[in-house]
């Protein structure tokens, strides 16, 4: 496929998270977040990893065949268009596709990786016609271990010895594979656990929800839990959308009445 053939690079979105093209402006958000110890622990990023390095990621992603041949978005939580995290399809030019993400820390703890990959694969199965996309962690990444599950990949209870290459050391990984039929089959249960289980909040959006119980504004809760105010926000949002509430208030209503919180007494 030529140049002049290709599509536009897609925009994806769930409705919460974003998937765009790297823009320049990314730069010193990536250079920012890759001095962060987990993902110098859990990814084959450069160590130390400075402005420079960045702007050779960006500028990779620069040339249309470039790009097509592993696609490659800005991570972003919507309404904002900041960047929060990058997402890469590595093809094999076989009709599979190798699958890696890093996250901003103020972007961890709320689905927003599940939701990433989600849409990026379930992107590939349908617009590149992939057959498998596979996706790997060195032993210990837990967080992503569970996320890869949440999508649907299938991850065998072995560890695959010396399997990936970090900075040009061998680690141990867990390996999985997914399919558009896994894909599918996890979304039906996503669903259903929705509708029969009730919200799968995570463990920061539970705190978020006590203070919300509580009566307290965006920057209170954001001193007494150490986090900004724009991460409380972001948390809210996915609150309101997990209870499918339309406000604060209908939300701690939904909450009381699922159990999930109690009014102090």
């Amino acid at each position: 496929m030529t140049s002049a053939d290709r599509p536009a690079r897609p925009v994806l979105s769930d409705g919460i998270v974003t998937l765009r093209p790297l823009i320049r402006d990314d730069i010193d958000g990536i250079a920012g977040a890759c001095q962060d110890p987990q993902i110098t622990r859990w990814t084959a990023v450069p160590s130390p990893y400075g402005r420079a390095d960045a702007e050779e990621f960006v500028a990779r992603q620069e040339p249309d065949e470039a790009w097509w041949a592993a696609p490659t978005w800005a991570i972003t939580i919507v309404p904002e268009d900041r960047w929060c995290g990058s997402l890469t399809l590595r093809l094999d030019g076989a009709d599979g596709a190798d699958v890696g993400y890093l996250l901003a820390p103020g972007a961890r703890g709320s689905g927003h990786a599940e939701r990433a990959l989600r849409l990026a694969c379930a992107w590939g199965f349908s617009s590149l016609r992939l057959q498998v996309i596979t996706w790997h962690a060195y032993v210990g990444n837990e967080a992503s271990l569970r996320s890869a599950r949440r999508v649907g990949f299938q991850i065998p209870p072995h560890v695959f010895e010396a399997y990936g290459v970090q900075r040009g050391r061998r680690r141990d990984s867990w390996v999985g594979t997914l399919t558009p039929e896994d894909l599918s089959a996890a979304t039906r249960v996503g669903e259903a656990r929705r509708d029969y289980l009730g919200p799968d909040l995570t463990r920061r959006e539970r705190d978020v929800l006590h203070h919300l119980a509580l009566g307290q504004a965006n920057r209170t809760i954001a001193s007494e839990l150490g986090i900004s105010e724009n991460t409380v926000k972001n948390h809210v949002r996915s609150i309101l959308e997990k209870l499918q509430a339309s406000s604060r208030s209908e939300a701690v209503v939904s909450a009381l009445r699922l159990g999930l919180v109690s009014l102090p007494s």
